[in-house]
Order: structure tokens, then C-alpha cells, then sequence
């Protein structure tokens, strides 16, 4: 029995739909649907490595000039290293899964399809003082809110979307998290300054509303409009003005696109934008209270708590997170502040002056 490539994508999709972040999920509807056009209307039993390959290689592929469906059919140039590798880990996903339901006879179709080494990129780690004035270039109050909430709690942007009113609970001093990644739940603290913020934003929220807050609301809701309604000509400076359609709010829906906030308001305090996001400030925050810790309580105290705030499994993957390690531990302890060079030379050395050397 064999399965069209098409309806296998389709069954994919709507399996992950409810089960992973956004950005994930926006990979997936692309690269699948791009994936089938190169192959055409072909069953999963007649697929090739090759053809698999050459999706990535070939003319057209995705490491040459391509077109994408984003945003309709526009050319891009080929993808990087980090990208050839996000779509690989994507794609592989896809097959594994359709191998494990009976859908492919085997799962060897990425075999001609390594990854590729990638450049070890020094993530921006802004100071805590910089997180908090990029709440002040927040473009409205819910991005202020979102911006809030992912500095004082260092979830990522999947777990902050996922959130509803009825999440948050004022009198116990929490905030209920779904971990998608991991599968797990988590009753985090709700710190002094995130609750300021976040009785703003509810009574702001609910005026926007105009009706009182409902448990399943989102915590940050999608938004439509600031569409161009017309415009006209200012007789005064003779310059276009534009009239755009109000902001509707959409409670029954998550935000998208978060990287967006982040990216506005670091650009509004002329920081670099480009790659970064939610991710920048989970690690900046991470960091920041790594290092508060470590002051206090030690390096693997301070480690420990770190890992549990970042849901990660293990405090190796907290280490790499926060760009430390052991060996930049012990590198650090005994050289920060320490003589070097100095105190390798003997105190009464033997060492000719440079200035008596020809």
C-alpha cells in the first residue's frame, strides 16, 4: 500500500498542529508544500535520496537560487549553513514520522544529505538595564506586556504565546507554563515586576475588549487592521497622508510572529536585530542571573537553578546556552585579574633586557 506525498505532508501537519511553536510549525507548512512541488504528485515508496539531494543541491535547490512561497513566488538567494541544517532536521521529522505511521517503506531519504558546519555566532547578551528600557519601545501595551514577561521569566516564545489569562494567578503569586519542548508543566514564580505589568496590561486589555477578561483568553492575542482605508493629499505640505483602519484584537488567538516585538524594540535603541528575538532576551536574562548567582552561591549552585529556570534536561545544555564551560571556568579563575606573564619570570631572572638583544 503506498501513500501520495501530498496526503502524507497533509497528515503531517495537521498531527503537529497543536502540538508545536509557531515558527516550527511556519517551517513545516513551507518547506513541505516546496518539498512536493519539486517531486510532484508522487507516492513516498517512489522517492529517491537523490531526489531528496537535489531538492537541497540541484538547480533550483535550496542552496542556489530558489523560489519560495513566502510571502507569493519570489526568488532568494541560496540558503546558509544554519538554514540548510534547520530544514535537514525539519525534513528528517517529517520522513521519521511518516516511516513509524506505515506511511514510507523506509527512512533513508535524507542519507545524501549531511549537514553542514556551521559558524558558532557570539549571541548578543544585553545588560539586565537594557532589557528593561526595551520595555519602554514598545510600540503598544501588549507588546510591553509580551517583552515583560519574557524578561522575567526567560520562557521561550512558543511557552509565552501558549498563554492564557486564566494562567496567571495573581493570589499565589504564579504563572502556569506549558513546556511544549519538553512535555512538561511548570508553576513558575510571578516575580514584583512582572505583576506591575501585568495588571497594566489587564485592565488595558479588557478596555480594548470591552468586556471583562476570560480565563481562556490569550495573555497576548493576535491583532488585525492598520490596513490603508484611503488617503489624501495635506494641502498644508502638500505631502500624502494616509488613513488606516483601527486595530481589531483577536482574544481567541496568539500572537504571531513575536521576533517582531523584539526586533522593534531593540532596533528603537540601536541594537542589531538580525537573529535575533525572544531567544535573545532568554539568554541575556539566563545570564544575567548565572552571574547574580554565582556571586553569591558558586558556579554550580548557580547552574543548577539556571538549568531549572531554562527547563533545560541537563546543565551541560545550560552551559552551552550561556556560552560557558568548565575548561572558560577554570581559563577565567586563573587568569581574571592575576598577573600572567609576570608571574611566570623568577623574581630575580637571568632574562637579558630586550634592548641589549641585537
Amino acid at each position: 500500500m503506498t501513500t501520495a506525498l501530498q496526503s502524507a505532508i497533509d497528515e503531517y501537519l495537521a498531527h503537529r498542529r497543536t502540538a508545536k511553536a509557531d515558527n516550527t510549525m511556519r517551517t513545516d507548512a513551507s518547506l513541505l508544500p516546496r518539498l512536493a512541488d519539486r517531486l510532484g504528485d508522487v507516492d513516498l515508496d517512489a522517492i529517491t535520496p537523490k531526489q531528496v539531494a537535489d531538492f537541497f543541491y540541484g538547480d533550483g535547490g535550496l542552496m542556489d537560487i530558489h523560489v519560495t512561497r513566502i510571502k507569493g513566488q519570489q526568488l532568494r538567494e541560496a540558503v546558509g549553513p544554519g538554514t540548510h541544517n534547520h530544514y535537514r532536521r525539519r525534513l528528517m521529522v517529517f520522513f521519521t514520522y511518516a516511516h513509524t505511521q506505515g506511511l514510507a517503506p523506509r527512512n533513508d531519504y535524507l542519507s545524501l544529505v549531511d549537514p553542514l558546519a556551521e559558524m558558532k555566532r557570539q549571541r548578543m547578551q544585553p545588560a539586565p538595564g537594557i532589557l528593561l528600557q526595551l520595555l519602554d519601545q514598545a510600540e503598544c501595551a501588549m507588546h510591553r506586556a509580551y517583552l515583560a514577561a519574557a524578561v522575567n521569566t526567560a520562557c521561550r516564545a512558543s511557552e509565552l504565546v501558549n498563554l492564557r489569562v486564566g494562567d496567571v494567578d495573581f493570589a499565589r503569586g504564579e504563572v502556569f507554563v506549558t513546556v511544549l519542548k519538553t512535555k512538561e508543566e511548570d508553576e513558575m514564580p510571578l516575580t514584583a515586576d512582572l505583576e506591575r505589568e501585568l495588571r497594566v496590561w489587564f485592565e488595558e486589555y479588557a478596555a480594548l475588549l470591552g468586556r471583562p477578561l476570560r480565563e481562556d483568553d490569550y495573555l497576548f492575542p493576535a491583532r488585525s487592521g492598520n490596513q490603508i482605508k484611503t488617503h489624501y493629499l495635506d494641502p498644508a505640505t502638500g505631502k500624502r497622508v494616509y488613513e488606516r483602519t483601527p486595530f481589531v484584537w483577536h482574544p481567541e488567538r496568539p500572537v504571531e510572529r513575536t521576533e517582531k516585538i523584539v526586533k522593534s524594540a531593540l532596533a528603537a535603541l540601536g541594537l542589531p536585530t538580525r537573529y535575533e528575538g525572544t531567544h535573545t532576551l532568554r539568554r541575556a536574562v539566563a545570564r544575567a542571573y548565572f552571574d547574580q548567582l554565582a556571586a553569591d552561591s558558586g558556579y554550580d549552585a548557580a547552574l543548577r537553578t539556571v538549568s531549572a529556570l531554562l527547563h533545560h534536561s541537563s546543565m551541560s545544555t545550560t552551559e552551552r546556552y550561556l556560552g560557558l564551560s568548565t575548561e572558560k571556568k577554570r581559563r577565567d579563575e586563573t587568569m581574571k585579574g592575576r598577573a600572567f606573564l609576570t608571574a611566570m619570570v623568577p623574581k630575580k631572572s637571568n632574562v637579558i633586557p630586550l634592548r641589549q638583544v641585537r
